[in-house]
């Protein structure tokens, strides 16, 4: 069986990308043994030197313009630099004319840096922007609250200090883990090392404060350690639920709304017993029908507690039977 040339002109892009059946492409060969025509258009089809070239310009033209961009880009920073310098050079000027000391110009130097850690550093880095420009905002943040420190004589640099590194702990460190290039279990567990981060920043600050304020190691320490501890149960708890419990969204958003109803009803009493040696009622005079000055506070907790055995209920629900309608499926 032999085919026109109209069949195999249509067929020859399909033969140069391999994708014909090998009885389509037995006739097209044997159609090209015997067509001239539909040789040369196959040899014109193999020719790709101007879609190469097309894509080696395109190629260049991207380079070129990346450049361009770094280029413009770090003229930017070292400009917005220079004029950072004016106000630093008038403040010296003034502070030597003025005191004949440095004091409150390292301050004002100090601030700037912080304006030039937003600013000209991520235009001048090009890779991992966020993670040089963070990284020079907070070591300029510490060197600012450090001379405020040195310069009014006070002791609470480093309450200040770890205090602000547990907010942008917070705030950044799902971040800052997400950019580095982590290996074997910890690069599954970026979540869990967040966590146990902020965990143990927390318990810096009480310890920072501890020092700064002149607890008693045995006695204040300690109660304010064990309540951070069980205050922290809460976050460590729904986050488990919901990062590493294998259910589906609503079993996980049940458990949450139990957990956390049942921790706000009866957590809050635990840290009342650690710190005063008694553990209230919290549902002591509750009555959902009479709302006064006895009862309110009741009535809070334990509509707490019943929205969240209520709401997490139904969730439960919901997800047992999505779990049924798809192993029934």
């Amino acid at each position: 069986m032999k085919i026109s040339c109209h069949v195999t002109k249509d067929l020859l892009p399909l033969y140069h990308d391999a994708v014909l059946s090998s009885d389509s492409k037995r006739l097209v060969e044997e159609h090209l043994a015997d067509c001239d025509s539909c040789k040369t258009i196959l040899d014109k089809i193999k020719d790709n030197t101007i879609d190469n070239r097309i894509k080696s310009e395109r190629t260049d033209i991207i380079g070129h313009h990346a450049k361009t961009v770094k280029r413009k880009s770090f003229i930017t920073g070292v400009s917005i630099a220079g004029f950072l310098l004016i106000p630093i050079l008038v403040c010296l000027i003034v502070n030597l004319a003025t005191l004949r000391t440095l004091d409150w110009f390292f301050i004002v130097l100090a601030s700037l840096m912080i304006l030039a850690s937003v600013t000209v550093v991520p235009l001048i880095f090009e890779k991992k922007k966020g993670l040089w420009t963070l990284g020079c905002f907070t070591g300029s943040l510490l060197l600012l609250l450090m001379t405020c420190a040195i310069y009014t004589r006070g002791e609470w640099f480093f309450v200040a200090a770890v205090s602000v590194l547990l907010g942008l702990s917070i705030l950044f460190a799902p971040y800052i883990l997400s950019q580095l290039n982590l290996t074997g279990s910890a690069r599954h567990h970026k979540g869990l090392i967040a966590m146990a981060l902020n965990t143990l920043m927390v318990f810096a600050v009480i310890i920072a404060s501890g020092f700064f304020i002149g607890v008693n190691i045995l006695s204040d320490w300690y109660l304010g350690l064990l309540s951070a501890f069980v205050a922290l149960i809460f976050p460590w708890g729904l986050f488990l639920i919901i990062r590493y419990l294998k259910a589906n969204a609503f079993i996980k958003a049940g458990l949450s709304f139990i957990f956390g109803g049942c921790f706000l009803s009866y957590g809050l009493g635990v840290m009342d017993w650690i710190l005063d040696g008694t553990y209230p009622s919290r549902f002591k005079g509750a009555n959902l029908l009479v709302w006064n000055i006895e009862t309110l506070n009741p009535n809070i907790f334990l509509l707490i507690l019943l929205s969240g055995l209520i709401i997490g209920g139904i969730l439960l629900l919901v997800g047992r039977l999505l779990n049924k309608k798809g192993k029934g499926e």
